[in-house]
C-alpha cells in the first residue's frame, strides 16, 4: 500500500512540471495579443484608402506604407450669388438692358391690372357699353342740408345716378334749376317722398321703380336707340341708399316718421341688395342739454340702422362727420380746379439751371413732405387738412366700393365727441370749456 502512494505521488508532481508556472496569466496575454493585433489592422486598412480586395493579412511586422494624402480639395460649387456677380461683371450692359425691359414690362403688366381693378372696385361708378350702371339714392330731408349740394355733384361726376328724394315740390324745383348748369345732369332725378305723409311712399316707390327701366348715357358717350326700350344689360340697379336726415338743419324738437328703409332694402331678387349709408353730426353724440332735438334725432336713426343691420341682409354703414369746409356750389359747378404742383415744378426746372435746379430739386422734397404730412393729419382727423372737402370727397366714394368696415369717421374732429360722451355728465361742461370747438349737431354748414 505505501508503495502505491509513493507512485501515485511521482505521477502528481510529472504532471506538475509539465505545466508551465504563468498558465494563470494565459487568459490575459490572449486579450492583449488581440488587442494589438486589432489596431494594426485598423492601421493598415486606414492607410489603403480606399481600401482594395489586396488587403494585406498577418503577419504585421511588414514595413509601413506611408499615409497618401490628397493632394487638394475640391472647391465648393459656386453659389448664386457668385454667378450673378461673374455674369454682371462679364456683360454689364446685356444685365442692365434685360432688367430695364423686365422692370418696363413689370410695370406695364402692374399698371393693367391696377387700371382693371381700379375699374372694378375703384371710386367711380360702373359704366358699361357706355351706360351707367349703378345708382345712388339720396334721402334728403327739408329744409335740405347743405350736404347735399356737394354730395349730389361729387356722385354725378363719379359716374353714378343719382336720385334724390325730397318732401316737398319746391325743394324738387330748386334742386332742378341750382344743378341745370352741370354737365352730368342727365344722370339726375328728384323725387317727392315725405317720410311725415304716409301717402307719398307708393307713388315715389313707382317712380323709382320706373327710373330703374330707363337707361342713362354716361357723358360724352355715343349712345343711339330708344332710352325707354333699354337692353337688359343696360338696365341700371340701385347700388346704395344714402340718409341725410341725421343731418336736418332744424331738427324737430319731437321725434317724426322714419323712413320706410325696411321696404326699400327688402331684397328684389336681382343682384345683392344694396347698402344703406347714414351720415351723422358727430357733435350730436356727446351729451349737450342745448342740443336735445339732434341728438334725439340721431339716436333715433342709429336705433334704426342697429335694427335693420339684425334684420336684412344689407350692409349698413354710419358715418359721422366733423368739421368739414364745404367748397362754393358755383366752384363745383365749373369744375374750378387749381393749377397742379408737378405742372408748375416741370416748368420751373425746364427754365432752370445750375444752383437753380437745386432750389427746384428743394422745393419738391419739401412739397412732398408736406403732402405726407397733410395726408397723415388728415386722414387721423386732427389737423387742418382734414377740413378739405376734397379729402373727404376721395374717402366716401372709396366708402361706396369698399368691402369691410361698418363705421366711418370724416372730417376734422370727429372722434372727439365719442371721447367726451364716456366722461359723467356732470363734468362735461367745465370740460367743454377747454377742449376745441366740437363738430356742429346738424352737421357742415
Amino acid at each position: 500500500m505505501p508503495h502505491d502512494l509513493s507512485f501515485l505521488d511521482q505521477l502528481e508532481e510529472w504532471l506538475e512540471a509539465q505545466v508551465p508556472r504563468n498558465m494563470h496569466d494565459f487568459p490575459m496575454r490572449m486579450l492583449e495579443t488581440m488587442e494589438r493585433m486589432s489596431n494594426e489592422l485598423m492601421e493598415t486598412l486606414n492607410i489603403h484608402v480606399p481600401p482594395s480586395i489586396s488587403i494585406p493579412f498577418p503577419p504585421f511586422n511588414a514595413k509601413e506604407i506611408p499615409v497618401i494624402k490628397a493632394c487638394c480639395h475640391r472647391p465648393p460649387p459656386p453659389t448664386l450669388y457668385h454667378r450673378a456677380s461673374r455674369l454682371v461683371k462679364a456683360h454689364p450692359y446685356v444685365v442692365g438692358g434685360g432688367a430695364a425691359l423686365i422692370m418696363t414690362v413689370g410695370l406695364g403688366v402692374g399698371r393693367m391690372i391696377i387700371r382693371r381693378n381700379v375699374k372694378r372696385f375703384g371710386t367711380r361708378g360702373v359704366v358699361q357699353d357706355g351706360m351707367l350702371k349703378e345708382t345712388i339714392v339720396i334721402l334728403s330731408p327739408s329744409p335740405m342740408p347743405p350736404m347735399l349740394w356737394p354730395l349730389a355733384i361729387s356722385l354725378l361726376k363719379a359716374g353714378y345716378i343719382v336720385l334724390i328724394a325730397v318732401p316737398h315740390i319746391d325743394d324738387a324745383e330748386q334742386l332742378e334749376k341750382r344743378l341745370a348748369p352741370l354737365e352730368e345732369k342727365s344722370g339726375l332725378r328728384v323725387l317727392i317722398y315725405d317720410p311725415e305723409d304716409s301717402s307719398t311712399f307708393p307713388p315715389f316707390h313707382r317712380s323709382l321703380q320706373a327710373t330703374l327701366t330707363l337707361r342713362f348715357p354716361a357723358p360724352n358717350a355715343q349712345s343711339s336707340g330708344d332710352p325707354y326700350n333699354p337692353k337688359p344689360t343696360h338696365v341700371p340697379h340701385i347700388h346704395a341708399f344714402v340718409s341725410l336726415y341725421p343731418l336736418h338743419p332744424a331738427p324737430p324738437s319731437q321725434p317724426g316718421a322714419l323712413p320706410a328703409l325696411p321696404t326699400l332694402l327688402s331684397p328684389t331678387g336681382v343682384g345683392k341688395p344694396p347698402m344703406l349709408v347714414t351720415l351723422y353730426p358727430s357733435g350730436s353724440v356727446v351729451v349737450q342739454p342745448d342740443l336735445f332735438a339732434s341728438q334725439v334725432l340721431t339716436s333715433t336713426h342709429r336705433l334704426l340702422s342697429s335694427n335693420l343691420a339684425a334684420s336684412s341682409s344689407s350692409r349698413i354703414i354710419s358715418v359721422f362727420l366733423g368739421h368739414l369746409d364745404l367748397p362754393p356750389l358755383h366752384q363745383m359747378l365749373t369744375n374750378a380746379k387749381l393749377m397742379i404742383y408737378r405742372f408748375t415744378l416741370k416748368d420751373k426746372w425746364q427754365h432752370a439751371s445750375g444752383l437753380g435746379k437745386v432750389a427746384v430739386i428743394k422745393d419738391a422734397a419739401v412739397q412732398v413732405l408736406s403732402n405726407v404730412y397733410t395726408f397723415v393729419t388728415g386722414r387721423l382727423g386732427i389737423g387742418a387738412a382734414a377740413r378739405d372737402y376734397a379729402l373727404f370727397e376721395q374717402r366716401f366714394l372709396r366708402l361706396l366700393k369698399s368691402r369691410h368696415g361698418n363705421h366711418w369717421t370724416f372730417g376734422q374732429y370727429p372722434f372727439l365727441p365719442f371721447a367726451l360722451a364716456k366722461l359723467p355728465p356732470p363734468i362735461l361742461p367745465r370740460v367743454l370749456g377747454i377742449m376745441p370747438v366740437l363738430p356742429g349737431p346738424t352737421g357742415p354748414m
